[in-house]
């Protein structure tokens, strides 16, 4: 089975907005009726989606069918993953590589190191 795409907060805020149109499909002011219909006006149509689903036109075609079919995830940016492992440092939720090592004391040197790369300016990046 497919894995689900990965797309960003605007992307699937768009899709989000596409969906719920596809969930109306037995009113008559539904928009789309079909997956289908919504591939149809991706390609067909001049100007793409527009409004709230402009960033849908962003998508490459393979994944804007993989996000209509199999579904979504938002992406998470750099800075909301080290805000992850910090809060996993502070619940001792990661385990030290070297099992000598304490625990509590390895939690509390990540929560350390992040923040003096904090104080020095440093921005979080992560390769693709």
């Amino acid at each position: 089975m497919a894995q689900k795409v990965q797309l960003t907060t605007q992307q699937a805020k768009a899709m989000d907005s596409i969906k719920n149109q596809l969930e109306l499909k037995n009113r008559k002011d539904s928009v789309f009726k079909d997956i289908s219909t919504v591939i149809n006006y991706k390609y067909t149509s001049e100007l793409g989606f527009t409004q709230d689903r402009r960033e849908a036109n962003t998508i490459s075609d393979v994944d804007f069918i993989l996000a209509l079919t199999v579904g979504y995830e938002v992406a998470k940016t750099a800075n909301e993953i080290v805000e992850d492992i910090i809060k996993k440092s502070m619940r001792y939720d990661i385990q030290p590589i070297n099992h000598h090592f304490d625990i509590t004391s390895y939690s509390a040197g990540i929560r350390r190191a992040f923040k003096e790369l904090e104080k020095a300016g440093i921005k979080y990046t992560l390769e693709a």
